[in-house]
């Protein structure tokens, strides 16, 4: 068996891009687009580039997580 350490991103700073917002989440990066557009997910931008904040992100999974668990004790 072979040990590995997977880095969260998130450690490393503040900002997070689409691709690595979607990663915590789960989803595609086009999925994290289309959140951004329904006004899900806050973003901001540094320069050209897409930005999300990691506390935002951490909240829209918390959530999520806890709107899905509702879900499933309420069928």
């Amino acid at each position: 068996m072979t040990d590995f350490t997977v880095q969260d991103p998130a450690s490393d700073h503040d900002d997070l891009t689409a691709l690595e917002a979607a990663r915590i989440l789960g989803v595609s990066k086009l999925h994290v687009i289309d959140l951004l557009e329904a006004g899900e997910l806050d973003f901001h931008w540094v320069g050209s580039d897409l930005r999300f904040d990691v506390a935002d992100v951490a909240a829209y999974k918390a959530g999520r997580e806890h709107r899905d668990t509702e879900e499933l004790v309420a069928v």
